[in-house]
């Protein structure tokens, strides 16, 4: 049997959904407080980890793009799933929009039917000016002063310290130093928003009222909302960067709503 990526499978029905994690945190960190209210009957979620996090933290790899748009190929391919949906969070959109365009592919034998992009990075990155990113180095290799201002940032200074605390050290508990910083060198440089324009893939994006200003609702309307066609988008208020921990419920509800309306 091939290697696979770390993933745990969820629920038992005939609805096949991809569910990626973000930058600050493994599937199980960010997703658990949702699980109760996700309908196991109608879908069966596959809770993937990208290579340096979660179940997948102890297999190497390089953490680019393509290496996680080909690792979730793979998967998809051993579960046996044809036409699936995609939950993506942050970072993990770019996965996400890089597979509608390899699966519109001749050669490929899968299909992504819809994508929900929680707080996404667009396809043509998150770029920073030099000094944002070194901050966000310094975060990614366990400064966790650094790491907490982020994470208030990212809320909107909304969510207490707990959560926080909770949040830096499940992100170091979690994932690999060496793969946080090779993430982040590729949501921070990468872009092929002139393949993603014109996508017809359907497209979910959730924004967080509270989330920081690169997230919020203008940036995704001269991204997301510009270059695909098919594309809806849904603002939650009461959440920042992190609506599956924040508001689990409200999210839940919404992301299954969509994905259930075929």
């Amino acid at each position: 049997m091939n290697r696979t990526i770390g993933h745990k499978l969820h629920g038992k029905g005939p609805q096949k959904v991809i569910v990626l994690h973000d930058w600050f945190g493994d599937t199980a960190t960010n997703y658990d407080p949702m699980l109760e209210f996700l309908d196991g009957d109608a879908f069966t979620f596959a809770f993937v980890d990208l290579r340096g996090y979660g179940l997948s933290k102890n297999i190497p790899g390089e953490c680019t793009l393509e290496e996680g748009t080909s690792d979730v190929l793979a998967l998809v391919k051993f579960l046996g799933w044809t036409n699936f949906d995609i939950i993506s969070h942050s970072m993990s959109a770019l996965v996400a929009q890089y597979l509608t365009i390899q699966t519109l592919q001749p050669d490929s034998d899968c299909h992504v039917r819809r994508v929900v992009a929680i707080t996404p990075v667009p396809a043509c990155g998150a770029h920073a000016p030099d000094e944002v990113i070194s901050f966000l180095e310094d975060a990614a290799l366990n400064n966790e002063i650094s790491a907490r201002q982020i994470i208030q940032f990212m809320t909107g200074y909304q969510q207490p310290s707990e959560f926080v605390d909770k949040k830096v050290t499940k992100w170091y508990e979690t994932s690999n130093p060496e793969a946080r910083a090779a993430y982040l060198k590729m949501f921070s440089q990468v872009d092929f928003s002139q393949q993603a324009d014109g996508g017809l893939t359907p497209f979910l994006i959730i924004v967080g009222a509270n989330d920081a200003e690169g997230y919020r609702e203008p940036v995704m309307q001269q991204t997301f909302m510009k270059w695909y066609p098919n594309a809806q988008l849904t603002i939650l208020q009461g959440c920042g960067h992190y609506p599956m921990q924040e508001q689990p419920l409200k999210l839940a509800n919404v992301v299954q709503d969509y994905l259930k309306k075929a």
